[in-house]
């Protein structure tokens, strides 16, 4: 068994499964891999499988495209091998090194304005104790091919700003000139379909509960 966070790469994969053998090879992949991630998207919206294959390093193109090859490299080059292709939204948690959801609370407290195109976007999000206890999950299961996996439910950008507003008790700046926010750029709705993931029997968490709960940690600690 291995399971795999590293590989963002068709030449990842292939430097790694060339030269050792595993029942099961579990590879974190990413719902970048949807390029038209739209609502209650599904595993099919993307088939590694139909891909066309191109060996690349992880500088050698965007990080969807990377990801896509990565899966590509795992059913083309190896189809003998069995495996689980999982596919997360943004991670987010009190460990989150990225600091995206943070972005939002800090720059309230300091009141530094924001640039935000969509308030209204709903997007999928995972935390991170659910990200790595479903990977933990899915190697003691007989699942296999690509699967979603995030957080129970979707959430705006406008109620992670609300939530911010009412906890920091400032309002929020937003004009077109500010700090471009890192959520900028999805779809109206970026939410993901994890119902082959429940057919395992496992049990995510609530996505406001984990958002929430992570800008409490943020807010306590003095952002």
């Amino acid at each position: 068994m291995i399971i795999d966070k590293i590989a963002y790469s068709s030449n990842d994969v292939k430097r790694l499964l060339d030269h050792v053998k595993c029942g099961k090879y579990i590879l974190m992949s990413s719902s970048a891999v949807y390029e038209n991630i739209s609502a209650d998207t599904d595993e099919s919206a993307f088939i590694a499988e139909e891909h066309p294959l191109k060996w690349c390093e992880r500088s050698d193109a965007d990080y969807g495209e990377v990801k896509r090859q990565a899966e590509c490299a795992l059913v083309q080059r190896y189809p003998e091998q069995q495996y689980a292709a999982v596919r997360y939204p943004v991670v987010i948690g009190a460990n989150d090194y990225t600091k995206r959801l943070l972005f939002y609370a800090e720059n309230i407290k300091n009141g530094t304005p924001m640039m935000i195109d969509d308030m209204d976007s709903r997007l999928s999000f995972i935390h991170e104790n659910d990200a790595g206890s479903f990977l933990a999950h899915l190697a003691e299961t007989d699942v296999t091919g690509a699967v979603n996996g995030c957080s129970e439910g979707d959430i705006s950008i406008r109620e992670i700003i609300g939530y911010c507003e009412e906890k920091l008790g400032r309002k929020a700046v937003i004009t077109s000139d500010g700090t471009p926010a890192p959520y900028n750029g999805y779809p109206a709705y970026a939410t993901l379909n994890t119902d082959k993931a429940k057919q395992t029997g496992f049990k995510f968490s609530d996505v406001n509960e984990k958002v929430y709960e992570t800008l409490d940690h943020y807010i306590r600690n003095g952002l």
